[in-house]
């Protein structure tokens, strides 16, 4: 009964699939497309809509655009509507995130695609909050080309050290001048011998 109740549910999503994003002629391959959504990333039926839909406001409903976006989608561990709900809202926290380090760093331009994979994996994988960000940011005031392969590096040891908080960073920047600092080296006398001036 579970699975023909979901089967319904399902015939039902691709008919609506079919209705709205390809006016009732949806190709045989799409169907094969979707099997695969609901099979290989364990997608719910309201996930692929939202996928289709998403792709579809972006004017890129194609194949290949849908398969990169569920990737990323599965990658961020979505499944139902409330973990793509979720995923949404760190999503747009990055978006200001992005904006707020360009402008912090004086950039006249728009993050790379690049640095931007990095932003999204210090909000949405660490979950770390801009506070944290800009601790980092700080500390590259003293490096003349600051990158943002320095900035992983310092917020990825972070993460590795399962720092979480603001005052979890800050306390162990103040701690790290210890470890760091040079230790003392004691030269012994040097004995003389004897009849050598």
């Amino acid at each position: 009964i579970d699975k023909t109740t979901k089967n319904v549910i399902r015939t039902q999503a691709i008919d609506t699939i079919n209705g709205m994003f390809f006016q009732g002629v949806m190709s045989p391959t799409w169907y094969t497309d979707i099997d695969m959504l609901f099979t290989k990333y364990k997608f719910d039926e309201d996930v692929v809509f939202s996928l289709f839909n998403y792709c579809y406001d972006r004017k890129a409903l194609h194949r290949k655009y849908l398969f990169t976006v569920a990737d990323a989608w599965a990658k961020s561990g979505i499944k139902d509507q409330n973990d793509l709900d979720r995923y949404s809202l760190n999503y747009e926290k990055s978006i200001q995130i992005k904006r707020t380090i360009a402008k912090k760093l004086g950039l006249a331009r728009n993050l790379s695609q690049y640095e931007e994979a990095y932003v999204d994996k210090w909000v949405i994988e660490f979950n770390y909050p801009l506070d944290i960000i800009e601790i980092a940011l700080k500390r590259t005031t003293s490096k003349t080309n600051p990158s943002f392969d320095y900035l992983d590096k310092l917020i990825s040891d972070w993460h590795d050290r399962n720092l979480k908080t603001e005052e979890d960073v800050n306390n162990f920047c103040l701690e790290l001048p210890k470890y760091k600092r040079p230790r003392k080296i004691i030269f012994a006398p040097v004995p003389m011998t004897p009849g050598i001036a």
